[in-house]
């Protein structure tokens, strides 16, 4: 989830994963203790904002860039649907996140169920949420990254952007 310069494109920038060892380390039962090197740690050392989530779109953690980004701590954010942390107004209507009309067309949810079921990773797509209440809310421009690590998703929120205030 982290970038490297690859020389060829002006963009120079060329996600890459978490080798298979570090996989199981990570996010199986192990950890890197004879290091004292945790998840924690290795999601922190990553410069972009990223939240760890389930197959129900649960956040599972997130590191310190993200929740700088979020403005919440590991308590208000774990154990928590997506649309809750990052308060979608939608995610407020009755049935929560994931279950109301506009979660169909959620491109947040999408990527992240698409990168569960294919196993395919997403770069920098498009996507946005309407931050607030239903009756006063913001758009909120985004760009994610998605890769799948063993049974969780790594989402990696490339850029945040707002816009003027919109309507459900």
């Amino acid at each position: 989830m982290g970038t490297v310069d690859s020389g060829i494109h002006s963009e120079a920038v060329i996600t890459h994963g978490v080798c298979r060892d570090c996989v199981n380390k990570f996010f199986g039962v192990e950890v890197f203790a004879e290091r004292g090197v945790g998840l924690e740690v290795f999601l922190d050392s990553l410069a972009a904002p990223v939240v760890v989530v389930d197959s129900t779109v649960t956040v599972k953690t997130a590191n310190r860039q993200a929740r700088v980004l979020l403005q919440k701590d590991l308590p208000a954010i774990e154990g928590y649907q997506g649309g809750n942390v990052f308060e979608c107004a939608h995610a407020r209507l009755p049935g929560g996140c994931g279950n109301t009309i506009h979660c169909s067309g959620c491109a947040v949810r999408g990527t992240v169920t698409d990168t569960f079921q294919s196993g395919r990773s997403h770069l920098k797509v498009p996507a946005y949420l309407k931050s607030g209440t239903p009756d006063d809310c913001q758009e909120v421009h985004l760009l994610i990254s998605t890769e799948k690590v063993g049974e969780v998703v790594l989402l990696r929120i490339d850029e945040v952007g707002a816009n003027e205030a919109a309507h459900p």
